[in-house]
Parts: C-alpha cells; sequence; structure tokens
C-alpha cells in the first residue's frame, strides 16, 4: 500500500475558498454519448481548477458479488453535470483525463463505494483517487455526528442537501421509487434492473455531483466554524485504511459455512420443536411467548412503549437463570433464544457471507470508519463487530491467508485507562502507573466482589446508575447505590470530571462536550450524564485510529483484517507471526496523557475461531525489550526514561 502521507489532504486549499450562490438554478445533466459531447465535457472540464465531485449508480451495494456491475460514473461541480455509461468507450475516457490531466480536489459523498466500485472493476485505482477526495459524509460527520434519529441532518446526501443547499430541490428518489413501483420491483430489484441511460436515472445520477459539489463549501465553513478541521486530514487517512483494509477482504472456508447453515438450520429446527411442545406456537410472537410464560408462573412486568408485554433478551436471560423458576419456564426461555439465534447468526453472518463473497471466494465487508455519534467505526455486509463474543463456530469459517496465522491485537481495558487519563484520578493513576489491578481497586474500596467492581467500574463508563447497576450485578438498588457512593468517594477525579462535563449542559450553558481530540459531539440537554460516556468512547475511538496509522507507517497494514472495537485482527505468514505480533502489539502503544494504553496480543492459527478455543491460541507477552526495540520515542521516554507516578 502506498504511503498515504504523499497525499496531504488540506481542507482550506486557497482555490476552495470561492464564494457563490449555490442555489441559483438546479444545475444542468448532460448524458455523454458521442465524441462531439465528450469534446464539450473536456473542454468544460479543463476550463479552470475546481473542486469536481464523482460518483457512480450501480446494480447494488454488494460490489465484490460476481454479478455486481456499474451503471454509470458522473463528474460535476456546482452548474453542470456530465453522465456516462458504463460499457460506452467515453466511459474510461472520462476517468483517464480526470485522472491524467488534471490535478483538482476531488468530491464525494460515501467515496468508499466508488472508488472500490471503480477498483472493482479495474478503471481506477482506488488508493489513487482517494488520495484526492474530501468525502462530504465524512464531513458531515464532522459538522455534526448526530443522526436523523437523534434529532441531527443525519448523512445521507439528500437530507444534507435539503437542509445546507436548497430545499425545494426535486425528490429524483422518489422518481426514481415511483418507476420501481411501476414494475413492481423492490428497491433491490429495481436498481439492478433500471437502465443506466433511463431518463429519471440519468437526472438522478446527474444531480447527485451537483448537489455534492454544492454541499462541500458548507460543510467545509460548518467544519471551520466549529474549530474542526485539524481532524479532516486525519480521518481521511484512516478512510484510506480501511479502504484498503476492505479491498483485501477475508477468505471464507466455503465448505465449512455450507455445514455451518446445515448445522444451525437442524438446531433451529429443534428448538422450535421444544418451544411448540410447551404450548407456544410462534417463536417469533412476543405476545405468544408472554402467554407461554405467564402459563407457567412467569410473572411479567415489563411494557414496550406501545403498553404491550416486553419479552426481550435481558428477561428471557434472567428467567433462564433463575433456579427457583418452573424448569419448564426456563426451558422455554432457553429454546426461543436458541432458536431466534441459530436463525439469526445463520442468515446474518453465514448465509450473507457466501451470497456476498467474489469469484475467489472472499467476503469484503463493509467498514464504516465513522459511525455513531461518538465516531466508533461499524462493519456490515456482513455485521462482524457483532458476532455473538466467545463463540468460535462462525468465526472458524473467516480464514488467514495461505500460510499465515491469525492475531488479534487488543486494547487492554482501553475505557477505563482513557478515563483515568482524562480525569486525572490520582488513584486510577496510580493502579495503572503501578500494574495493578482496577477492579480489585474497586472491590476493595466498596466491598463487593471482584467480578460486580469490573461491572461497576464499566458501568460508570457508560453512564449507569443505581438501578442499571442493580439489574446488572444482580445488588439490591439500595447496595447499588451505596456502592456507587462509595466509587464516588475513592475516585474523586472521577466524579469532578464527570461532573464538570455535565454541569454546563444541565444549567443550559452549553449543548456540546469536547473531546481530548477536539471533536464537538452534540449532548441531549434530558441526559447530560451521557457526556462523560461520549469523551472516553470517542477518546477511545481515537486511540484506536491512531493506532491503525502508525500500524500503516510501521509497513505492517497489508496484514490488518479488520478493526473489531478495541482491536485489529491480522493475518501474518507463518514463520515471522510471532515477531510481527510482538511489533505490531508495540506499535499499537501509546501515551495518552501520561498514561500507558497498553496491548494485549493474541496469535492463533488458521482461522479465526481459533483466537477463541482453548489450546489454539497463546497470548504474547510484551516485552520491555519489545517496547525499547519497537515502540515510538513517546512511548519508550514514558516507560524508560520518565519519574514513576507517586501517589
Amino acid at each position: 500500500m502506498k504511503n498515504i502521507d504523499e497525499y496531504s489532504i488540506t481542507l482550506f486549499d486557497d482555490w476552495l475558498h470561492e464564494n457563490r450562490n449555490d442555489t441559483a438554478d438546479l444545475g444542468n445533466v448532460t448524458l455523454v454519448r458521442s465524441d462531439e459531447q465528450f469534446g464539450d465535457f473536456s473542454d468544460w472540464l479543463l476550463k479552470g481548477k475546481r473542486p469536481l465531485a464523482y460518483d457512480i449508480e450501480a446494480s447494488g451495494l454488494d460490489t465484490y458479488s460476481p454479478h455486481w456491475v456499474i451503471k454509470s460514473i458522473q463528474w460535476g461541480d456546482c452548474d453542470d453535470a456530465w453522465v456516462f455509461i458504463w460499457g460506452d468507450p467515453w466511459f474510461q475516457r472520462s476517468i483517464d483525463i480526470v485522472m491524467e490531466r488534471t490535478d483538482y480536489r476531488l468530491l464525494a459523498h460515501n467515496a468508499t463505494f466508488d472508488a472500490l466500485g471503480l477498483d472493482r472493476h479495474g478503471h481506477v485505482d482506488a488508493l489513487d483517487i482517494l488520495a484526492r477526495t474530501f468525502d462530504t459524509k465524512i464531513l458531515s460527520h464532522l459538522a455534526d455526528p448526530r443522526s436523523r434519529v437523534e434529532g441531527g441532518v443525519g448523512h445521507g446526501l439528500k437530507n444534507l442537501a435539503a437542509h445546507h443547499v436548497d430545499k425545494s430541490a426535486p425528490d429524483s428518489d422518489a422518481a426514481l421509487k415511483q418507476i420501481f413501483k411501476e414494475h413492481k420491483w423492490s428497491n433491490k430489484e429495481g436498481w439492478k434492473n433500471i437502465p443506466a441511460a433511463h431518463p429519471t436515472l440519468v437526472q438522478y445520477a446527474g444531480m447527485d455531483v451537483i448537489l455534492t459539489a454544492r454541499l462541500f463549501p458548507k460543510l467545509r465553513d460548518e467544519i471551520k466554524r466549529k474549530t474542526m478541521d485539524h481532524l479532516v486530514k486525519y480521518e481521511h487517512q484512516i478512510l484510506m485504511l480501511v479502504a484498503a483494509m476492505e479491498r483485501r477482504g477475508m477468505r471464507i472456508d466455503i465448505d465449512y459455512a455450507r455445514k455451518l447453515i446445515r448445522d444451525m438450520t437442524v438446531d433451529e429446527k429443534n428448538h422450535i420443536e421444544i418451544v411448540q411442545g410447551l404450548g407456544v406456537e410462534n417463536h417469533n410472537a412476543t405476545k405468544d411467548v408472554a402467554e407461554g410464560l405467564r402459563s407457567l408462573g412467569v410473572r411479567l412486568t415489563e411494557v414496550t412503549p406501545t403498553g404491550a408485554t416486553k419479552v426481550d433478551k435481558t428477561i428471557l436471560d434472567e428467567i433462564r437463570a433463575d433456579e427457583s423458576a418452573d424448569p419448564r419456564a426456563r426451558m422455554l426461555a432457553e429454546s426461543v433464544t436458541a432458536a431466534k439465534n441459530s436463525a439469526k447468526w445463520r442468515d446474518s453472518y453465514v448465509t450473507a457471507s457466501l451470497e456476498t463473497m467474489d469469484a475467489n471466494g472472499r467476503v469484503h465487508p463493509k467498514i464504516n470508519s465513522l459511525q455513531a455519534r461518538t465516531g466508533r467505526m461499524s462493519i456490515n455486509n456482513p455485521p462482524l463487530q457483532q458476532l455473538p463474543s466467545g463463540g468460535d463456530a462462525i468465526r472458524r469459517m473467516f480464514l488467514a491467508e495461505e500460510g499465515c496465522r491469525m492475531a488479534s491485537i487488543d486494547f487492554s481495558g482501553v475505557e477505563l485507562r482513557v478515563l483515568a487519563a482524562l480525569s486525572q484520578d490520582p488513584v486510577m493513576l496510580k493502579v495503572f502507573s503501578e500494574g495493578l489491578d482496577l477492579h480489585q481497586t474497586t472491590a476493595d474500596s466498596t466491598g463487593v466482589s471482584r467480578k460486580v467492581a469490573k461491572t461497576v467500574n464499566f458501568g460508570k463508563v457508560y453512564g449507569a446508575g443505581p438501578k442499571t447497576l442493580a439489574r446488572q450485578s444482580g445488588l439490591s438498588v439500595e447496595d447499588a447505590q451505596k456502592v456507587c457512593d462509595l466509587f464516588d468517594d475513592t475516585y474523586k477525579g472521577v466524579t469532578s470530571f464527570a461532573h464538570q462535563l455535565a454541569f454546563p449542559i444541565k444549567k443550559g450553558e452549553r449543548t456540546f462536550v469536547v473531546t481530548h481530540t477536539g471533536r464537538k459531539l452534540p449532548v441531549d440537554a434530558e441526559r447530560p450524564y451521557a457526556a462523560l460516556n461520549y469523551c472516553i468512547q470517542s477518546t477511545a475511538r481515537d486511540v484506536l485510529g491512531r493506532a491503525m496509522i502508525k500500524v500503516h507507517e510501521a509497513g505492517l497494514w497489508d496484514y490488518a483484517v479488520l478493526p473489531i472495537h478495541d482491536e485489529i485482527l491480522f493475518s501474518f505468514p507463518e514463520k515471522d507471526a510471532e515477531e510481527l505480533c510482538r511489533q505490531a502489539g508495540v506499535v499499537m502503544e501509546m501515551v495518552l496523557k501520561d498514561v500507558h494504553i497498553s496491548t494485549e496480543p493474541d496469535l492463533g492459527g488458521g482461522s479465526w475461531g481459533t483466537l477463541y478455543t482453548a489450546g489454539e491460541h497463546e497470548v504474547i507477552e510484551l516485552t520491555d525489550q519489545d517496547r525499547m526495540k519497537y515502540g515510538d520515542t513517546h512511548l519508550v521516554e514514558h516507560l524508560f526514561t520518565s519519574p514513576k507516578f507517586e501517589f
């Protein structure tokens, strides 16, 4: 992979400061299907340097499936768009002239999809075009990270354009859906079946680039106003890294996956028979399950916002664990859960992987580098971040490269270390400086077991109160309150920091919290306590983002497979696997405000699942020699030359 630092993405280049009336008209869309029209496009393109937006339309979202095709590519500025049909000679010529004869800054919305789609069919290297691209989806997240459900504008192009550019712009998306409806096509079928040169699709495609070009200066100004322009280059570096990762994909054990589907289907059927034998006809009908549980003596008191009886996973888990309950009720809860899990896991992970894999038996999960309000990353198609924790069955279908071993490098208690660093709590700083056990420290201070103390520690990170902690730990609400009070008394720095963040939100003096890296995250007025969690989660995400860049700078990114929560999954050549694991583990480490953010490398075998099976993986203990050899200057100075923290 080429060095991303060669491509400096600077938000405020002089030539991007032009002001114009972005809502003067709807712009012109031209479908290019002749040499004469291409000549007009060439003249338009080369008339002067300016930001240039691009976009592709395609048969669907499954970029690497064997039957996925591009329909068109479009280029445009704030006034004009030019649409080129895939398969026409002018399609590739348009890409070549842009990439070879201009040095314009490029714009795209959800740029990874467009770049990888073009790369997939050999039209342009994805990283070459991304190196010149501002992704307005990323910029929109920096401007306002909230989804529409959370009260934000959201990050879809049409919503953003309606809010920032032109509320009166015609809804070409609705026009397309009307055509799909007339032909009795689903949305998925519609995108596959509609002709590329259909006038409605051409207009839709052209307006996408015009709106992207008009949206860019609005987002640029908003980011500048919020003083977050320092994050733009950083986020685009991460974008390029996840694009390279997505392009590589992962090998699948196809035979094992097919067997897993059969086994899960049998397991689902067996548990459905048990459910029906206990008098419940439909295990997916909450009403039926509730009636069945009540008939077996279970008291259900919680209701949904609509007033229906609530029977969710948490309630079923509580029934399964209740030794005083009727054994048949526990069996019903167990089988309902098992039947649902078998179907969900089979369809969401195994079947989905087989359906979206490429012709070479590789799956390419889509990685959203900037997701959620805090910026946490997400993965979908398939959603591998949501795999059941601790299980190896599904993970065994994902293989290391030939002659390689899977490795996982996870940050050690990153959220609690981030909390210690940000709050500067002296007790926490002492614990981490001396390599002590924070959970045991909390247990000793509050008089509970280490297991309960661990729940309390992480509960505080997520803003949990006594009621939530009582439910999670098994304590009474009264005892949970006492534990919370003792926690606050022990970690006064944490209490003070949380109050410092929440107080201006409570008073209505501020509507956002500023993170360690300078993100401004909106905080809902009715949830001021969430400010602490947002700071911790967002900073932990940026610890991972910085680690990804450091791994790339160390020349190890080609071994990276996926970012999963607070870890990176790798596939290392077998003969050098342990040493590479040590190197990557140290490279990922860093110092955050005098707190050592350490890693725990874990080396497995030929599949992801081996990292979850006893006897098939080994934890690699990083040594002082490893850190001296591979650590950066800041890490080495902190660990080996700075005076130790004194309480």
